[in-house]
């Protein structure tokens, strides 16, 4: 079973999933923020939404084993002890491969987490029962070099094989979009381009390498269904923008949607366009 809990086509900065196999019960990246200024939602609206699915995501982590943080960005994990206890924690390195930043959250949340079992993710592999957990060596946050720093994918095979990318931003390398092909999950669970950064911290350029590289996944795997979410649908123009990925998706009957499509939904994205029209590209956050 797979829950997609929180994701920013629900309207909040989040990726968190639950993975539900007959051995064990797995959240990955229990984190949520608020999107910026530029999503085409109200901010009192924004903020009810922090607030709603902080609690959902407080509720998927009753009962379960283990929590997988694939980095330390405040979108990917609550910096609370309490909701990590009693759990198994496999975590991206908190001093390897890892910008000052993030660095310094992952002490400061290994200071709040004292008392768990802790695993260092990278390119490591766990099972449990006949469920196997791989993590991938540690992939850039976007382009090589950026100082956003690292992340861990992670696959997790049982009766299906799921990927989850974490933030790779398309991917807008090409290695990165190879070793998707390789794996060849059932399910993928991707970011996608920062479009909504574009011309500001995302070049065109490196927009033009995500296209190229989502078509290769889409042509290449043959997978049930692409879960193309997070970053891009911070964008009301995300399907012009990537219009060449979802009709190369329909042409060859591949399933690649939003986690609130496959919810049956509308992203938050195009309803907040609908309803309050196109915002500005104003008051910047930090990324670093």
């Amino acid at each position: 079973m797979i829950d997609f809990v929180a994701f920013d086509s629900f309207g909040i900065k989040s990726m968190c999933t639950k993975i539900v196999t007959n051995d064990v019960k797995i959240v990955i990246d229990p984190g949520v923020a608020i999107e910026t200024n530029s999503f085409p939602i109200p901010l009192f609206d924004r903020l009810t939404l922090v607030d709603r699915y902080e609690r959902k995501i407080r509720e998927s982590m009753k009962n379960t084993d283990i929590t997988i943080i694939t980095h330390y960005h405040y979108d990917h994990h609550i910096p609370e002890g309490n909701l990590y206890k009693g759990k198994k924690l496999l975590i991206k390195h908190p001093e390897k491969n890892i910008n000052k930043s993030q660095k310094n959250r992952a002490k400061y949340f290994l200071d709040l987490v004292r008392g768990n079992e802790i695993f260092y993710a990278d390119n490591n592999e766990l099972k449990f029962g006949s469920t196997k957990i791989r993590f991938t060596k540690p992939l850039w946050h976007g382009t090589r070099g950026t100082k956003l720093g690292f992340v861990v994918g992670v696959i997790i095979e049982n009766k299906e094989k799921i990927f989850f990318t974490s933030d790779i931003d398309g991917p807008c390398i090409e290695e990165y979009a190879d070793m998707v092909v390789e794996e060849k999950p059932e399910i993928l669970i991707i970011d996608g381009p920062a479009t909504y950064l574009l011309g500001y911290i995302m070049s065109y350029e490196n927009l033009k390498k995500s296209i190229k590289n989502l078509k290769k996944i889409v042509e290449k795997t043959d997978f049930k269904t692409m879960i193309l979410d997070h970053h891009l649908l911070r964008d009301y123009r995300y399907r012009d923008l990537l219009h060449e990925v979802y009709e190369t998706g329909e042409k060859l009957g591949k399933n690649v949607i939003s986690a609130a499509e496959y919810r049956g939904r509308k992203p938050a994205v195009i309803d907040g366009y609908v309803r309050y029209g196109p915002t500005k590209w104003k008051e910047w956050e930090r990324h670093d």
